[in-house]
């Protein structure tokens, strides 16, 4: 079974979590653990307290198959040392990590966007939060999430396309479904 780890900070944004976590685990059947930076739980902007499998730095977690970096302010507060190690094994060892809002700052600590395509809030906010980030050159200004190889970005108003791209590396043959998955969301901005 596909294990897929959610690392969720304090104020964790829930859309963001909601439409990919949703997607894998009833549709692909993923199983979803969680992890927050204590192992306590965690609540949501929108006051939804989840309950963590693991601590940030928990060695277990170098298990997972997959790694998934749920928005929050707290990203932007500096460097998660733990975090940047593990995803930067994890990629090396051809491991999905995808990262959404201000998750995507992990990212760009732990270099992953050096020399890869990559989106986020914006490249100005990027380059702020995270100064002098390896791969600005490669920032792309989208609306949907951004997919280069096994790395995974996108802003904080993408959580559709977010979701399906981490569902096409999960599972490419699922890809009549992942479209579906996608049209239906986009049915509400389609009409009238």
């Amino acid at each position: 079974m596909t294990i897929a780890v959610a690392f969720l900070q304090p104020g964790w944004a829930d859309w963001e979590a909601g439409a990919v976590l949703a997607l894998l685990r009833e549709y692909l059947k993923v199983q979803i653990e969680v992890a927050t930076p204590t192992g306590d739980p965690e609540t949501s902007i929108g006051g939804v307290l989840a309950a963590a499998d693991y601590r940030f730095d928990d060695p277990v977690l170098s298990d997972a198959d997959v790694y998934i970096l749920i928005g929050s302010d707290e990203w932007t507060k500096g460097e998660n040392p733990a975090i940047s190690s593990l995803i930067r094994q994890a990629f090396a060892d051809g491991k999905p990590v995808a990262g959404i809002c201000a998750g995507t700052t992990a990212l760009a600590h732990a270099g992953l966007f050096d020399g890869r395509k990559h989106t986020s809030n914006g490249a100005e906010w990027l380059a702020e939060q995270v100064p002098g980030y390896a791969g600005a050159d490669r920032y792309v200004d989208s609306a949907k999430a951004v997919t280069d190889g096994k790395l995974v970005s996108a802003s904080g108003l993408a959580p559709v396309t977010f979701a399906a791209a981490v569902a096409r590396l999960i599972a490419p043959e699922q890809e009549e479904m992942i479209a579906g998955y996608l049209a239906m969301f986009a049915r509400e901005h389609s009409e009238g």
